[in-house]
């Protein structure tokens, strides 16, 4: 039971983090602040 929870909770934190991620890179005004955005996140990780 406690292993399914922790499971569950990994798999909402990584979808989060996902969902973060898209909105900033969604939030880009051009093609070049992508690729900033982009590497940005390759960094970070």
């Amino acid at each position: 039971m406690v292993a399914y929870l922790l499971s569950k909770l990994g798999e909402w934190i990584e979808q989060a983090d996902q969902d973060r991620r898209e909105a900033y890179v969604a939030m880009a005004k051009d093609l070049a602040d992508i690729e900033r955005r982009m590497i940005h996140l390759d960094a970070e990780a």
